[in-house]
């Protein structure tokens, strides 16, 4: 499983997860103590330095905090449906 460094400019994390998305995840509901609103999430599998002189495709990973909202909700919800 990748590991990816999870930075939000407060708090940083060291995160094993099979996608970027589920790293920002694991880090915002596990690790870090307050949600950035109208902010963002930067993710690396190179670490916690910025990574702008690779190729497009190695470049750091940056999710919109609000983004990342939705996919909290959506999990939520779709274990909610499991439940009953």
């Amino acid at each position: 499983m990748p590991k990816y460094y999870v930075q939000d400019g407060y708090e940083k994390a060291v995160i094993d997860a099979p996608s970027p998305e589920d790293a920002v995840l694991k880090a915002v509901l596990n690790y870090f103590s307050t949600f950035i609103v109208n902010g963002f999430y930067i993710v690396s599998e190179r670490g916690f330095e910025v990574h702008k002189d690779c190729e497009e495709d190695e470049d750091d990973i940056i999710f919109d905090s609000n983004y990342i909202l939705d996919l909290i909700a959506k999990k939520k919800d779709e274990k909610d449906g499991e439940d009953t």
